[in-house]
C-alpha cells in the first residue's frame, strides 16, 4: 500500500511505551488510553486508597503545622501589640450593646462611641483608684491580724498534741510578719499596681483604648475592608464564620462576665460580714481569676479564705469556705446553663484540655482564651464547609469586590437585634 513503509515479517517489533502514552495498569490489555489512574504507581502496581488519603492529609497537616508555629512565634514576638488587640476585641464585645442604645435613641455614631467609650473609662478608673486606695489604707490592719492569728497557730502547735518547739515557731512567725511589712510596696505594686513594668502597661493600655475606639465607631467598615483580598464566594463563607465566631465570642463574654461579678459580689459580701479587710482587692481577685474556667474560682476563692483564716480566725474561715462551696455549686448548676448554654456549647473534656494546650502555651494568658478561642473555631467551622451558602443581606456583594470598602449601613437596626457584626458597627457616610 502507498505510503506505508513495508516490515518484514521476521523484524522485531518493540513493545509499545504504555507509561509514555498515560496508559494506566487497567487498559494496557485494551489499546485504550486515557488519563493517569491516581491508584497506581509508576509501575501499574495498585496504591491503596487509605494510603493514599493518609499521605493527602499529611503534606497538608504538616505545612498547617509549620505555618502555625511560625504564626505563633510572630504573635509572640509582638505581644505588645497583641494582647492589646485581643484586651481590645473583650470591650468591644462588653461596650458594643450600650453604644447601640445610645444610637437608636438618637445620638449621632461618633458621639454614641464616645460616650461609651468615656463612661467605660470612668468605671475603670473608679474601680482601680478605689482598689489601690483599700489596698494601702488595710495592710496595717491584716499585717496585725495575721500576727495576731499567727500567735494563737503558734501556742497551739507548742501545747497542742504536737509539742513543737515554741523557740523555732517563734522565728518562723516573726521572719513571716517581717517580711509582710518589708514587701508591703513591692507585693502592692506588683498585683496592684505592676510598677515593675509601667511603660508596658501604660502603652498597652493606650493602644487598647485606641483600638477600642475605632472597633465602636469602623467596626463594620474595617471588617470588609478585610474581606477584600477574597473571592466573592471564599468572601460569603469568611464572613458568615467570622460573624458567628464574633457571636460566640460576646455571648461568652458577657456571659463570663455576669458569672465573674456573681463571684465578685457574694465574696465581698460575706468578707464584709465576716469583717475581713482588703475587701475590694479580694473581690477583684475572684473577679479576674473567675475568667479562667474550672480554677479560676479555686484560686481566688483560696486566696480569700487563706486570709480570712489570717484574720479572722478558723470558724471564719470555714464558714467563707461553705458560701464559696455554696456558690459554686449554685453557679455550675443554675448560672452556667442559664447565662453560657447559647453562647458556649463545650464538653466538660474539651473544656480541660484547651485549658491544659493554653496553660502550656501561653501561660495565664492562653489558659483565658482556650476556651473562647475554642469555641469561636466550633461556631465557624460548620460556615466555612457548608455548601451553597448564601451571601448575608447585611453586606452587599459589591462590598467584596470594590476598590473601597463602602458599607451601607441601613441595617443598624437588625445589628442591634441579631449582634452578629464581627468587630462592631460601622460608621455613617
Amino acid at each position: 500500500m502507498a505510503g506505508r513503509p513495508m516490515v518484514p515479517r521476521d523484524a522485531e517489533v518493540p513493545p509499545p511505551d504504555f507509561r509514555a502514552e498515560g496508559m494506566t495498569a487497567t487498559t494496557r490489555h485494551t489499546g485504550v488510553t486515557g488519563p493517569v489512574d491516581p491508584s497506581t504507581d509508576a509501575d501499574g502496581g495498585h496504591i491503596p486508597g487509605w494510603l493514599r488519603t493518609a499521605g493527602g492529609w499529611s503534606w497538608r497537616l504538616l505545612v498547617t503545622g509549620i505555618v502555625g508555629y511560625f504564626l505563633l512565634r510572630f504573635f509572640i514576638r509582638i505581644e505588645i501589640v497583641v494582647l492589646p488587640f485581643l484586651a481590645a476585641m473583650v470591650m468591644t464585645a462588653l461596650l458594643r450593646p450600650p453604644c447601640l442604645w445610645l444610637e437608636r435613641r438618637g445620638l449621632p455614631r461618633l458621639i454614641a462611641t464616645w460616650v461609651t467609650f468615656l463612661l467605660a473609662f470612668i468605671v475603670v478608673l473608679g474601680v482601680g483608684t478605689a482598689v489601690v486606695y483599700r489596698t494601702t489604707a488595710e495592710w496595717h490592719t491584716l499585717v496585725s491580724d495575721l500576727s495576731a492569728t499567727s500567735d494563737k497557730v503558734r501556742h497551739w502547735l507548742a501545747t497542742g498534741p504536737l509539742h513543737l518547739k515554741s523557740t523555732n515557731l517563734k522565728d518562723y512567725q516573726q521572719q513571716f510578719v517581717d517580711a509582710l511589712k518589708t514587701h508591703r510596696g513591692l507585693v502592692i505594686s506588683e498585683v496592684v499596681n505592676g510598677a515593675s513594668i509601667a511603660g508596658e502597661v501604660a502603652a498597652g493600655i493606650v493602644l487598647t483604648a485606641f483600638i477600642t475606639f475605632f472597633l465602636l465607631y469602623e467596626g463594620e467598615r474595617i471588617w470588609t475592608f478585610c474581606l477584600i483580598p477574597f473571592r466573592p464566594p471564599t468572601a460569603r463563607r469568611v464572613d458568615l464564620a467570622a460573624r458567628a465566631a464574633w457571636r460566640t465570642l460576646a455571648g461568652y463574654i458577657r456571659g463570663s462576665v455576669l458569672i465573674a461579678l456573681f463571684h465578685a459580689v457574694v465574696i465581698a459580701i460575706s468578707l464584709l460580714i465576716l469583717h475581713v479587710p482588703l475587701v475590694a482587692p479580694l473581690a477583684l481577685v475572684v473577679f479576674i481569676t473567675s475568667f479562667l474556667p474550672l480554677i479560676g474560682v479555686l484560686i481566688g476563692g483560696g486566696l480569700s479564705v487563706f486570709v480570712t483564716l489570717g484574720t479572722q480566725g478558723l470558724t471564719a474561715g470555714i464558714i467563707l469556705l461553705i458560701i464559696l462551696v455554696v456558690e459554686h455549686q449554685l453557679e455550675g448548676h443554675f448560672l452556667q446553663p442559664f447565662i453560657m448554654s447559647r453562647a458556649v456549647r463545650l464538653h466538660p473534656l474539651a473544656v480541660a484540655l484547651a485549658l491544659a494546650a493554653g496553660g502550656v502555651l501561653g501561660g495565664i494568658i492562653g489558659a483565658i482564651l482556650a476556651v473562647p478561642v475554642l469555641a469561636m473555631l466550633k461556631s465557624a467551622w460548620p460556615h466555612l464547609w457548608a455548601p451553597g451558602l448564601e451571601l448575608p443581606p447585611t453586606v452587599a456583594a459589591e462590598d467584596f469586590s470594590a476598590a473601597t470598602p463602602r458599607v451601607k449601613h441601613a441595617h443598624v437596626a437588625d445589628e442591634a437585634a441579631d449582634d452578629d457584626t464581627p468587630v462592631g458597627a460601622g460608621a455613617e457616610e
